[in-house]
């Protein structure tokens, strides 16, 4: 069981910037939007020594891997990135999701052996160091099929049974491997943006208001 105090996400107008940064400061996300097709993600700097940090995985969130920290004008000390126009719309979803809830951030208790979301339908690339991890453990096979394969982009991924479920999620949702895990693994953070998303789209669970089903 983790416990754990997820950033609630909030929307602003740019002329209301000095209430988004509060929320920020006080532990929050913010959306702060120039206008309907334009908006930024605010959220604290993410320390280099926490690969966790639920602000860099709500940009991985979004399929981008790059902020800005500032260091002058109202974001001082605080990071940002762009949001990417096909992505809009989780913007917009995150703030909705949230909007039941008082406060910047928000106390969850998650069992991940009662989730594993994250371990289903979900891509997860072998880095050299992973491969390395798997030779110096005698486990070569980790590299091989079943167990793994080439992605269309030529990538070393961890294969999926024909359910989705990673091969190495045993029936207990404990993983096979944990010892030897692949670094995306043991780096994800549960009650990141990642984590949130995967047991919407798997699960069906909504840590929130759930989205208007007629509204597409």
């Amino acid at each position: 069981m983790s416990v754990l105090h997820r950033p609630i996400v909030r929307s602003f107008k740019s002329k209301y910037t000095k209430e988004a940064v509060a929320h920020v400061r006080a532990g929050g996300h913010a959306v702060v939007w120039e206008n309907d097709k334009r908006a930024h993600l605010l959220f604290q700097d993410p320390p280099s020594d926490k690969p966790e940090d639920f602000g860099a995985w709500s940009v991985y969130d979004m399929a981008k891997s790059t902020w800005i920290t500032h260091t002058r004008g109202a974001f001082k000390g605080l990071a940002s990135t762009l949001v990417p126009r096909d992505c809009l719309w989780i913007a917009r979803r995150r703030a909705e999701r949230d909007s039941i809830h008082p406060g910047p951030t928000r106390k969850m208790n998650l069992d991940c052996t009662k989730c594993a979301a994250c371990c289903r339908d979900n891509e997860v690339i072998l880095g050299d160091v992973d491969i390395q991890r798997f030779k110096d453990a005698g486990r070569k096979d980790l590299v091989k099929a079943p167990y793994a394969k080439r992605n269309s982009e030529g990538r070393l991924v961890l294969t999926l049974l024909p359910n989705k479920r990673c091969h190495h999620l045993k029936r207990d949702n404990r993983c096979g491997i944990y010892e030897l895990r692949p670094h995306p693994c043991s780096e994800f953070p549960a009650g990141s943006e990642c984590c949130l998303y995967a047991r919407e789209d798997v699960l069906g669970v909504y840590d929130g208001l759930q989205p208007d089903p007629e509204v597409s």
